[in-house]
């Protein structure tokens, strides 16, 4: 059971992720969050297993494996997951696994190594890389840059997993060459 004071905190931090969404729903949204009681709020929780919210930030939540998340690829310090509300196929998030005021550079070198991978797999046009802070956790967003991006949606838990796996199968390609004997020099050929 839950508490005012905790229900308050849950609908502060449901509030703050209203830029994740459509501009053309946001308000819609706003008046229903604003609106729930505090039972309301304890059953949207558990409905969208959302336990994290209790105050401690999501993406501490994801690093400590509570709460689920698609996965990349990770390092000593950092864990690179697939955003659930994309702004294009690929978009990423780069999470320092300590919540930290700072980008470490462990979690700028994950970034590079993203999207170069992403870059491979799927062609973009650009990547951009920035910083930003959610929940005040500073992480950093590698968005790869079609061209037909207009906004952030709502993708699928198949497409998300879909997607995991093509990029976490995806090898680097090696140009393996071989030393061969010295090919010989042919005379120019007379038409």
């Amino acid at each position: 059971m839950i508490t005012d004071e905790e229900a308050s905190k849950i609908k502060e931090h449901l509030l703050k992720q209203l830029d994740n969404f459509p501009e053309d729903k946001r308000e819609q949204i706003e008046n229903q969050i604003n609106s729930m009681t505090t039972e309301q709020i304890e059953n949207f929780v558990e409905q969208n297993k959302l336990t994290h919210l209790g105050g401690q930030c999501i993406f501490c939540a994801i690093v400590a494996n509570q709460t689920p998340s698609y996965k990349i690829t990770e390092n000593e310090n950092t864990v690179a997951i697939l955003e659930i509300n994309p702004l294009s196929k690929g978009h990423s998030l780069i999470l320092p696994k300590e919540h930290l005021d700072e980008i470490p550079q462990s979690a700028k070198t994950l970034a590079q190594e993203v999207a170069q991978k992403l870059n491979e797999i799927f062609k973009p046009k650009e990547i951009q890389i920035k910083e930003t802070k959610i929940m005040n956790h500073s992480l950093i967003e590698v968005v790869p840059i079609y061209g037909d991006e207009t906004e952030k949606r709502q993708a699928t838990e198949e497409e998300l997993k879909h997607l995991q796996q093509e990029i976490t199968k995806h090898k680097k390609t090696k140009i393996e060459i071989k030393e061969t004997e010295e090919i010989p020099i042919l005379p120019p050929r007379i038409p």
